[in-house]
């Protein structure tokens, strides 16, 4: 485990992401998301996540922005949540600073969860929940069970 507590922390090139570890404790696929980082209060600006959008619900559109990124979506082994992977390496480093510092993910407020995306997932909130969340690094993957509600 990589400790990314550090803002300096950047992994070796040619370092291969270790995306079965990552993935211990998830039930089900991996569904590709975009994320825009933010608070839908402030115009998708500060910490948390202000947007999630799907495959399912939309192609995949998203331009490349320092406070946006791909990840994936999986169901967690916890009930009531959802594991969310990113790539350090899809992460600009601004945003890796502001969103992933202290090995803490924070979400000061809540984000709507498409419905056909949480009904794939197996999960019946339709609500990312505000809260401060531990992020786990295995090699290039970042993993974060929130709550849903």
């Amino acid at each position: 485990m990589s400790n990314i507590s550090s803002t300096d922390y950047r992994p070796e090139l040619g370092t291969r992401s270790s995306l079965p570890s990552a993935l211990r404790g998830t039930h089900t696929q991996l569904i590709r998301c975009d994320i825009v980082f933010g608070m839908p209060s402030q115009d998708c600006r500060g910490t948390g996540i202000c947007k999630l959008t799907s495959d399912l619900d939309q192609p995949p559109g998203m331009k490349k922005e320092c406070r946006q990124t791909v990840a994936f979506a999986a169901r967690s082994a916890e009930a009531g949540k959802i594991t969310l992977l990113f790539f350090r390496e899809l992460l600009c480093i601004d945003l890796f600073r502001r969103q992933f510092r202290n090995g803490v993910f924070e979400m000061p407020e809540s984000c709507p969860l498409p419905g056909l995306l949480a009904e794939q997932l197996g999960v019946s909130g339709k609500t990312l929940l505000p809260g401060k969340y531990t992020i786990t690094a295995d090699g290039n993957c970042l993993t974060v069970a929130i709550c849903c509600g």
